[in-house]
């Protein structure tokens, strides 16, 4: 197996989020550091074609995204700059690049089935509702049936889980099976010295894994690293942050057969997993 470099996104902001649509489109939320507006990009999944760059809406710091369903992006903004909690509910289509409604009474929750899930927040509780995804109209009311809501979401979230979406993981040091995954890793902490977890994912015979080490400054490298198995060989290694004082959250994931890398916190790298 190897891996093919398809495209690189760098717009020298923050990458935030980065989120892949089931319409083969990937979403990717920005910051800039020094004004805190949030920026957001349309790219193909596959070939790193631009539909929007740097789009803001009205609300450019306080403001984030819910989901994307088919060709649409569900914005949030919050009740206050310094809390949290969600509000409003702003429905963008990607394809025209336009906000097609927003309901600033309900609170987004889950979509399924085509519908917009969500809930207004009163005195005596909950109040949850359905909306059509494409007009916002309400289309079922619950009440406070948390039963039936948690159903739902209970599906909305198997769905999600059959998107073939694959995360790290943190390697078991005890575990005590031998096989050539283990036997791999364990060899691999054996000779080198790293700092925190030791984060891995399998896809298929490539391993993927991201360490710490301390390097000749006296500070933390975040090392992202790629081995086929069979062969026995690196065939990818990248320094994913340099100079760190703390350590960092993994930073790639897989979906389908993309590798999805962000390099000094500003640069999507897409590859391509072949045979």
């Amino acid at each position: 197996m190897k891996l093919k470099k398809l495209y690189k996104h760098d717009n020298k902001k923050q990458i935030w989020r980065i989120i892949p649509s089931s319409n083969k489109k990937l979403i990717v939320e920005e910051r800039d550091i020094q004004t805190k507006e949030v920026y957001f990009n349309c790219l193909d999944i596959n070939s790193g074609k631009k539909y929007f760059v740097n789009l803001q809406l009205d609300e450019k710091n306080w403001i984030g995204i819910e989901s994307i369903h088919n060709d649409m992006i569900f914005f949030h903004t919050y009740g206050k700059p310094d809390m949290p909690a969600h509000k409003s509910i702003i429905a963008f289509d990607i394809l025209t690049q336009s906000v097609i409604w927003q309901n600033n009474n309900y609170v987004f929750s889950f979509i399924y089935d085509n519908k917009v899930y969500c809930y207004q927040q009163r005195f005596e509780g909950r109040q949850f509702y359905a909306l059509d995804y494409i007009t916002g109209e309400v289309v079922q009311e619950f009440g406070d049936d948390f039963i039936s809501i948690n159903s739902l979401r209970d599906k909305s979230q198997e769905e999600f889980n059959n998107q073939n979406y694959f995360f790290p993981e943190h390697f078991q040091r005890s575990n005590p099976e031998e096989n050539v995954l283990n036997n791999f890793l364990k060899k691999f902490l054996e000779e080198n010295i790293i700092k925190g977890e030791f984060n891995y994912l399998l896809a298929g015979d490539l391993l993927f894994y991201n360490y710490h080490t301390v390097n000749k400054v006296n500070m933390l490298d975040n090392i992202f690293t790629a081995v086929d198995l069979k062969k026995n060989k690196i065939i990818l290694k990248e320094t994913l942050d340099k100079n760190l004082i703390n350590l960092m959250p993994e930073s790639f994931f897989v979906k389908d057969n993309l590798l999805f890398l962000i390099i000094d916190k500003t640069k999507l790298i897409v590859y391509q997993i072949k045979e």
